[in-house]
């Protein structure tokens, strides 16, 4: 009797312990997902930088965030968007852009999708690229 009463005492124990276990929510698992992107990042000192995920929106399995990012010198400082997709019950990030720059001529994809070279349209009066 004794016996059955300790196993049924830790069955319920254990029971209670693994149901009390707080839920990741999607605002924690984004950030989580946010720093193993800036982890896996080469060259950049994370050590060197405080960083703040100032907003979240999720629509679905697609999200978007704002981080700031701040020199722990206090010298300068940043905010980037990263696009973030859910695959099953992880965040991914798919896409980071630096936020308040303007595009860069010749960096990424040209205005309106279109290639470089062959049957891209410069603006008149521009002289052809080789």
């Amino acid at each position: 009797m004794n016996r059955r009463f300790g196993i049924c005492t830790v069955i319920v124990l254990f029971a209670f312990i693994s149901g009390c276990k707080k839920p990741v929510n999607d605002q924690d698992a984004i950030r989580a997902s946010i720093e193993r992107h800036l982890s896996a990042v080469s060259g950049l000192n994370l050590s060197a930088m405080n960083r703040v995920v100032k907003q979240v929106s999720i629509n679905g399995d697609n999200a978007t965030a704002v981080v700031e990012f701040q020199l722990k010198d206090g010298s300068t400082g940043m905010q980037v968007g990263y696009t973030l997709e859910r695959k099953g019950a992880d965040w991914n990030v798919v896409q980071s852009k630096p936020l308040g720059m303007p595009d860069m001529p010749g960096m990424g994809m040209p205005p309106g999708g279109a290639q470089d070279g062959g049957g891209s349209s410069l603006p008149q009066g521009h002289p052809p690229v080789n």
